[in-house]
């Protein structure tokens, strides 16, 4: 570094910070990379007005926390990042951002931060070159930026820092290489700076867990609202009060789809309608609903992607008729859409219920099953295993339960289990179908025996699983075994809850469960009590709420043996138009069922969407 450069580097240190706003320093300097954005160019507020307040937020004086709980598409990237760029110009010093993993950061940098500083005339020189910078860690003058995984313990304890940035809360892991709260983690180092700022953003969760929507309770509680053109009063853009019409589009025997012929917005004061452009460009204000916060130093805002002008309302009621019969298409809505936590409210199936709504099947695999797939499940002394056949919209169709006498590691057991996967199940019409994929417990104590016995069948697509309780994340991830085989790991939670909902849907299709009335097939009375056998219980730990799985059944090999074969089943790939018009042909069987028809479930209501 040149004599001057130090010069240069010393006397920004002792700058005085500038006074201008993040909004207008945003507009008069930030450009947009357009490898990053669709929208290229010089940046500006007034493309989202809701922007300018929360972005200013951060150079109000007394406020050192922002929280923003947001739906997707809302900008609180682009805001948190024009944050960060403003602090390295007019006000700089030690930074931390951390994302939900360790992979995320050099993506983050790559993709977004490194972009934004070279395409930006103010920012470009700033950036030290060499050794000083690197891809996660951008020293400048008076500062430096850091950036970490939250699955990483030893980047949240390191420095303390006067800026701290957390993205995307609600994908954190509860436990920090299990070091505890990765939020207390970080949110420690800034505890020497009286001048620090904490920027927290995420799209929430889970209502019970969502660390998003703790904070946001312990903030402000702002909410975007707009001028109604006819009364003039502010009211917030609730999805309460979005009015639609629409019609039901059907392609032959496809699944049905809706389209959404227009939408508005019902002023919840005067009830007259507004049009979507006319909303979006409304004269609009923030108004909290805990202003007490304030004293306290904590801003907290809650966006919906219907004030965003990156989402159309078409789009986004399209989305919801899609999802409002299914609680897990539901939560995305709320969650992406709305910006809102999503709460569990639905009721547990009955044992008894299931049991006596059991089918007399035509054949072993009835009319409707388009794939095989097969959940086993390792004791010390048998393997128990599930054939569960699958059709559309996870239709699902209970074809044999049983056991295998003999340890995982006898070559005698496997030859059993060999012979289920070699049989040809009968259907209605004369074919023939076999196991497509087969999912088996690793786990106690023949994993290494599994292992090998799995990668001997990898042609017959036999994997290996173990488990791992999230409650983000894929319902499944491969890796490689020591054998040359694949490892399967699932999300273990989320695919029990899926279970245990589809055990409550009383109603033939989407997730229905259809069982043989067949007690030698296996599905007895302490089947479906093994089925249901485990619930959501929600506990403190560590100073968070999370979600834990207790048996309310001991024997729950039944529901752990469906996870499998369901997961099993959305693992595949393969063109179901087309495997449909192979087994049936032309003229399609999709739904044939002796089930007595019943009303089926709502789904689910929370947050005042009414389903």
């Amino acid at each position: 570094m040149e004599l001057t450069d130090v010069w240069r580097a010393t006397m920004e240190m002792f700058r005085p910070p500038s006074n201008i706003s993040v909004a207008e320093w945003a507009d008069r300097y930030r450009m947009i990379a357009g490898k990053s954005n669709a929208e290229p160019g010089p940046w500006r507020t007034d493309r989202a007005p809701y922007q300018r307040e929360i972005m200013n937020a951060a150079t109000q004086k007394g406020i050192h926390k922002i929280v923003m709980m947001t739906s997707a598409q809302c900008g609180k990237t682009d805001m948190t990042l024009n944050m960060i760029c403003r602090m390295i110009d007019c006000d700089p010093g030690p930074a931390l951002l951390v994302l939900p993993a360790e992979d995320d950061t050099e993506n983050y940098s790559k993709e977004r931060l490194t972009p934004t500083l070279e395409i930006t005339p103010r920012l470009r020189k700033k950036i030290y070159g060499g050794h000083q910078s690197t891809i996660t860690n951008k020293a400048f003058p008076g500062g430096f930026l850091a950036m970490a995984g939250a699955n990483s313990p030893g980047g949240l304890k390191s420095r303390p820092v006067r800026y701290l940035f957390l993205d995307e809360v609600d994908g954190y892991p509860i436990n920090s290489g299990g070091e505890g709260d990765p939020v207390r983690l970080a949110e420690k180092r800034t505890q020497n700076f009286f001048n620090r700022l904490v920027v927290m953003t995420s799209t929430p969760k889970l209502k019970e867990t969502s660390v998003i929507y703790r904070e946001f309770l312990r903030g402000t509680q702002e909410e975007w609202e707009i001028r109604c053109a006819h009364c003039g009063e502010y009211s917030p853009i609730s999805f309460d009060d979005i009015r639609f019409t629409k019609h039901i589009v059907k392609t032959g025997d496809a699944d049905t789809e809706f389209q959404v012929d227009s939408v508005s917005w019902s002023c919840p004061k005067c009830r007259e309608e507004m049009q979507e452009h006319d909303v979006k460009t409304a004269p609009g204000r923030w108004t909290a609903g805990n202003p007490e916060a304030l004293e306290k130093g904590v801003r907290s805002f809650h966006l919906t992607a219907f004030s965003s002008p990156w989402s159309t309302w078409k789009e986004l009621v399209k989305r919801f008729l899609d999802a409002k019969d299914d609680p897990f298409l539901l939560q995305t809505f709320y969650n992406t859409d709305l910006g809102l936590p999503f709460e569990r409210t639905y009721k547990a199936a009955d044992a008894d219920e299931m049991y006596e709504r059991r089918e007399k099947y035509k054949a072993e695999v009835p009319n409707g099953v388009l794939v095989l797939t097969m959940g086993m499940d390792t004791q010390d002394n048998r393997l128990e295993y599930e054939v569960v056949g699958w059709g559309r919209e996870e239709e699902s169709w209970g074809i044999q339960r049983g056991v295998i006498p003999g340890r995982a590691d006898d070559p005698e057991t496997w030859e059993q289990v060999d012979a289920l996967l070699d049989r040809q199940w009968e259907m209605e019409n004369g074919k023939t179908l076999r196991i497509a994929v087969t999912f088996i417990d690793s786990g106690g104590h023949f994993t290494d025996s599994i292992y090998r016995e799995c990668a001997r069948r990898l042609p017959k697509r036999v994997f290996p699983i173990k488990g791992a309780n999230r409650d983000t994340g894929p319902l499944v991830r491969h890796t490689q075994t020591k054998h040359g085989g694949l490892l399967i790991e699932l999300n273990v939670s989320v695919g029990k809850e899926a279970v245990l909902y589809a055990a409550r849907v009383d109603k033939p299709g989407r997730r229905y469960m259809h069982f043989p009335d067949s007690d030698e097939a296996g599905y007895d009375e302490y089947y479906f009590k093994g089925l249901i056998s485990e619930r959501l219980e929600k506990e403190r730990k560590r100073g968070q709420d999370v979600l834990r799985w207790v048996k309310i059944y001991e024997r729950n090999e039944p529901l752990d043996m469906r996870n499998y074969a369901r997961c099993a089943f959305k693992s595949v790939k393969i063109n179901l138009d087309d495997r449909e018009r192979k087994l049936y042909g032309e003229t399609q069987v999709r739904r044939a069922s002796t089930a007595p028809g019943k009303k089926r479930p709502k789904g689910l209501i929370s947050e005042g969407v009414k389903v």
